[in-house]
């Protein structure tokens, strides 16, 4: 469990749970979905690094940096927000 400093008289707890279906998994498949895993957990903390209002803002401000600094799929990216 990770928790976020949100102001000084409350706190937010974050908790990821991410749940898919490996077929015939191999070493390969494993690791690339580690390294997607990773890629997206570190994404999502950088999002919050913006502390954002909106996801219209956000998209506005860090959407193409985003696409740029990890190598995610749009749809991950997305649900990143």
């Amino acid at each position: 469990m990770t928790y976020y400093k949100v102001s000084t008289h409350m706190q937010s707890i974050l908790q990821l749970t991410v749940i898919g279906k490996v077929f015939n998994p191999n070493k390969g498949k494993l690791l690339n979905l580690n390294r997607d895993l990773d890629q997206y957990i570190e994404c999502v903390r950088w999002y919050l690094s913006f502390k954002p209002i909106s996801k219209q803002k956000l998209h506005k401000d860090a959407y193409h940096k985003a696409k740029q600094r990890f190598e995610l799929k749009t749809a991950l990216l997305q649900s990143a927000r």
